[in-house]
Formats: C-alpha cells, structure tokens, sequence
C-alpha cells in the first residue's frame, strides 16, 4: 500500500478520461523497470508485485498487461539470481502468453528465451536446449538473419558446449557469428561473446591455435569498445 501511496498525488495530474488503474499500472511497470536497470533490485521486485497486482485489479488475468507484470517479476528475479523462483513465474507467465497469443507468436519466444536462460542457470542443459531450439525456430520465422535470431543460435551453442557436445556446438556458434558480424558489425561486442564462445568449444576439441586467434579478436574488440567509451 506504500508504494500505491506514493503515486496518489502524481494520479491526480493525469488526465480524466484516463482509467486511474491504467495509468497507475503503467508508472508501477515503469518503476520496476527502472530500478532493475538500476540493479535495485529490492525495490525493482517491489514495484514489479505491486504491478501484478494492479494490472489483477484493473484488468483481470487475461489482459496483456498481467503476463507482461509477471514477466518483469520473472526478470528482476532472474538479475537478483533466484532462479528458481524465476522460472516459476516465467513459466506462469507463459501460459497465459500463449493462450492469447498462440505458441509461436514472436512475443511468446521472447519469454520462452528467458525461460531457457534461467533453466540453463540451474544446470538443467537438457531442458534449456529444447527451450532454445523452440526460440530459435520462433525466430528464424519471424525475423530471418537478425541479431535476436544470432543471438539464439549463440545461446543454443553455449547449451551444447555445457553438455560437452563440442563437435555440434562448432557450427551453430559459427553461424552465430557470421549472422552477427553481418547485422552488428565485425567490432560489436555481442560479436566478441560469441567469438569467446566459439574459442572455448574450439579449444575443447583440441584446436588451442584456433581458440587463440578467436580470443585475441574477441580481446581487441572489447580493448577497442572500452577506448571509444573513454574518449
């Protein structure tokens, strides 16, 4: 009731024929977010299990806006490292998602995505690896060559490389990483992540030449980003 408190003044600004519970929901969202950004997390959960409570009030279970709440919880848990206690959410948060959206809406893989990192967390590889493989087709389909879908197929190789199925890691980090240099840049960081990922499945498989050159790449473009963010 604190945190409802606090916006009783700012509510009195906005405008008539806006509904007070929309609006209230919103700046409680907007809150969480903030301080999640922020890395308070204490305050990040609070707002996020007031939202849920408000978007309940004012909009009922099946609106949007209660799965979208639930999936912010399931965040600042997840950056709070309670992962566990995140994926329950995720998971709640999904089946409403894809019963209003369909299973393959690119809004349901984004919260299957954060699904699979949080189950990934918890070691359960094989798990995260089917979650990550239902991404990526959610992807491939909705967006093509992009850097969400790079980003999936990044994720997908580091799920193999934790089982230590290195020889089928290699091509999906690869594709990663020509996807990524082609819609990021060679220079961007995300392409340096990747490129430390490929190293470690390369040096697994006894490649250590190869590894190398791959992490002194990924070490010059973050050498180059930290130089361009000081000047």
């Amino acid at each position: 009731m604190a945190i409802r408190a606090a916006f009783a003044a700012v509510l009195l600004l906005c405008a008539a024929q806006v509904p007070a519970g929309e609006v209230e929901w919103k700046m409680l969202t907007d809150q969480a977010n903030l301080h999640l950004q922020r890395g308070s997390l204490q305050q990040a959960e609070l707002f996020a299990r007031e939202a849920i409570a408000e978007a309940e009030r004012s909009f009922g279970r099946k609106h949007r806006a209660y799965d979208q709440s639930i999936a912010t919880l399931g965040l600042v848990l997840r950056f709070a490292q309670r992962y566990a206690e995140a994926e329950k959410e995720f998971r709640r948060a999904l089946v409403l998602r894809e019963k209003a959206l369909g299973p393959r809406d690119p809004a349901v893989g984004i919260l299957v995505n954060n699904l699979a990192d949080v189950v990934q967390a918890q070691k359960k590889y094989a798990e995260a690896e089917k979650l990550h493989r239902r991404v990526l087709a959610i992807f491939e389909k909705t967006w093509g060559d992009d850097p969400k879908t790079a980003a999936s197929l990044n994720n997908l190789g580091a799920t193999l490389h934790a089982q230590g199925r290195n020889a089928e890691a290699e091509p999906v980090l690869r594709r990663a990483l020509v996807m990524k240099e082609k819609t990021l840049g060679p220079n961007s960081p995300s392409v340096a992540h990747t490129l430390n990922n490929l190293a470690q499945v390369l040096e697994a498989l006894g490649r250590k030449a190869e590894a190398d050159k791959l992490a002194v790449r990924a070490a010059a473009i973050h050498k180059g980003v930290g130089a361009s963010a000081k000047n």
